[in-house]
């Protein structure tokens, strides 16, 4: 519940926040500087989960890795 009205209180997209954090964080889960990547109001974040975004784009083997 913290999680999604964290997101709220950033004007984030909830669904693509949640879908976001479960797609990176296995990875970053040890990793200081990926995690503050995933906070709501960091830049990656804003970027990514804004407004209105086609999922159908993000898909996990395209996802990337995060700038850390």
């Amino acid at each position: 519940m913290s999680l999604i009205e964290t997101a709220k209180a950033n004007n984030l997209n909830i669904y693509h926040y949640l879908y976001t954090l479960l797609l990176y964080m296995p990875d970053y889960k040890n990793e200081p500087a990926g995690i503050k990547q995933l906070l709501p109001w960091s830049d990656f974040i804003k970027e990514r989960c804004t407004g209105i975004i086609d999922i159908e784009k993000v898909r996990p083997e395209e996802r990337g890795n995060l700038n850390i």
